[in-house]
């Protein structure tokens, strides 16, 4: 099922996405179980650039006052709307530098620019390997390209960060995430197979990089990520949502 909701709405569903897939995947099922994903000012940044750049024309991203102490806070950020976002002056406008920097960069408008993008429209399967409720909200696809596209904010957009097996991609589980959406994809019957990232620094000078993610790489996160919702079967069917890890450890 393809539908449109806001972040709440997807967030409130049960199905297992790729936070989870990733959090299990990286740690463990102790991990994931049970905790909630709390918000932060990075997370909020992310998600206000991630607002203005796929979804501008909904003006969703608002300047609040100078922190996020006191009561003019308080009663802002009360009033908010669904998927409305509320950024200390000084985030609101590294938001804004960041995703003009977006707009700006050459390759990103190439591609966003083509026609038969479908943006942040939630995906609802079930795994025909596990049975578990998927779910997805990948930033873009667009079956005439065959891809999908996700946004990310960053510290550092630099090349050799992002290949390195310490740096951001592999830290933080995007190849993961980015079979996952093509697996939830695929199962949906979407014919989407490749997928790119535009990675974009919070901090000046918000530099940009396009990334496209190999064959490999993506069979490499495919093979991770079924394991993983197999891991989330068996700990869901017993009821056992431990670490799973040994007494000892040699480093």
């Amino acid at each position: 099922m393809i539908t449109t909701e806001t972040n709440e709405q997807y967030h409130s569903n049960d199905a297992i996405g790729s936070t989870s897939v990733k959090s299990v995947a990286l740690n463990s099922v102790a991990h994931w179980f049970g905790t909630e994903v709390k918000s932060s000012p990075a997370m909020a940044f992310g998600s206000a650039v991630h607002a203005n750049f796929l979804e501008g024309e909904k003006n969703l991203v608002h300047r609040g006052p100078e922190t996020r102490r006191g009561k003019a806070w308080t009663e802002l950020e009360e009033g908010m709307g669904p998927d409305e976002i509320l950024l200390p002056v000084q985030e609101y406008h590294r938001a804004e530098k960041a995703t003009q920097a977006l707009r700006d960069n050459m390759q990103v408008e190439e591609l966003w620019g083509m026609d038969g993008w479908q943006i942040e429209r939630s995906i609802y399967v079930t795994c025909p390997e596990t049975g578990l409720d998927l779910k997805c909200k990948p930033d873009g696809f667009n079956e005439r390209l065959r891809t999908i596209i996700d946004v990310k904010t960053c510290q550092t957009a630099a090349p050799a960060a992002w290949q390195s097996p310490y740096g951001p991609f592999y830290k933080y589980g995007y190849h993961i995430q980015m079979a996952f959406y093509l697996y939830v994809c695929g199962i949906e019957k979407l014919k989407v197979d490749t997928a790119n990232i535009f990675a974009v620094e919070s901090n000046a000078p918000h530099a940009v990089q396009c990334f496209d993610i190999s064959a490999d790489t993506l069979r490499h996160g495919h093979a991770i990520m079924i394991d993983t919702l197999k891991l989330i079967a068996e700990a869901k069917e017993a009821g056992e949502y431990t670490t799973g890890w040994p007494d000892w450890v040699e480093l």
